[in-house]
C-alpha cells in the first residue's frame, strides 16, 4: 500500500458530494461510506493480479480502515474531553460605592 497519503476533510467532502450527484441518498454519510467500500472492492476486484494478492490487500485495506476509524474516533474523545477553554479575565474598570450591588 502506499507510504503516505493525505486525507482532509475537503477531499472527503468532496468525495461525498461527488456521490450526492449520483445519489441523493449520499447526504447521509452511512450511506456515503456504503459506496466507498463498494468502489474500494469494485476497483480492488478489477485489478489484474492473482487472487491471494487481492485478498492479501483486502485484508490490509480492512486493518488500515480500523486504523483510520479508530485515530479519528480517539481524537474526538479527546476533543470532547479537552477542558472548554475559557477566555482569559478581562480588565475592568469602575467606581464602586458603598450600597452599590
Amino acid at each position: 500500500m502506499s507510504e503516505s497519503l493525505q486525507l482532509s476533510g475537503e477531499l472527503v467532502q468532496k468525495l461525498q458530494d461527488i456521490l450526492v450527484e449520483h445519489d441523493e441518498r449520499c447526504h447521509d454519510p452511512l450511506v456515503t461510506v456504503q459506496y466507498m467500500s463498494a468502489i474500494s472492492g469494485y476497483l480492488l476486484g478489477c485489478q489484474p493480479i492473482p487472487a491471494a494478492k487481492r485478498e492479501e490487500f483486502l485484508e490490509q485495506l480492512a486493518a488500515f480502515m480500523r486504523h483510520v476509524h479508530d485515530d479519528v474516533e480517539r481524537q474526538q474523545r479527546e476533543q470532547q474531553a479537552a477542558p472548554v477553554q475559557q477566555e482569559p479575565p478581562q480588565e475592568a474598570f469602575g467606581v464602586w460605592r458603598p450600597g452599590d450591588p
